[in-house]
């Protein structure tokens, strides 16, 4: 994959979830795109791409809307080296793959951004929002996931 289509595809996403992809909210609920991106990215294409789409796309994130510059971005970064790593190891043409990968992802996501908001004096109740905003965006990154490995998978195989 050529680095500014890589590139052009965060910057795009990031674009697209901040206008257009508002209006396809479920239960309040968007599907994190970002991380869908990264976890492909990671798949298909292995630990560096994983880690410079994580990178990036965090970066966005966090200059526009975090709470502080560098949580998304270790997020991210962390989430496509972990899947970058075991990209030999597992079945790429299988869907199982992404959609274990998303499920555990999402959740790393929630839990570790939970964490540092702790660490840094924020009051979140974790609990209330594993039940009413995580198990939403799980099964929604899953169905909107789904689809896009699928359509990543066909264009690199």
């Amino acid at each position: 994959m050529n680095v500014y289509w890589l590139v052009a595809m965060i910057i795009g996403n990031f674009i697209l979830q901040s206008t257009i992809f508002q209006y396809f909210r479920v239960a309040g609920i968007l599907p994190n795109t970002a991380l869908l991106i990264v976890v492909t990215i990671s798949i298909l294409y292995g630990k560096k791409k994983g880690v410079m789409a994580g990178a990036l796309a965090g970066l966005l994130q966090d200059i526009f809307f975090g709470k502080a510059i560098g949580i998304n971005i270790l997020i991210y970064s962390s989430i496509g080296y972990i899947i970058g790593g075991v990209e030999n190891k597992v079945f790429k043409d299988n869907y199982v793959t992404p959609f274990l990968f998303i499920l555990t992802t999402t959740i790393y996501y929630h839990s570790i951004y939970f964490v540092f908001m702790h660490f840094l004096r924020q009051s979140v109740n974790y609990i209330s929002i594993l039940e009413s905003i995580v198990m939403i965006e799980v099964i929604y990154n899953l169905i909107v996931g789904i689809i896009f490995y699928r359509v990543m998978y066909k264009k690199v195989y």
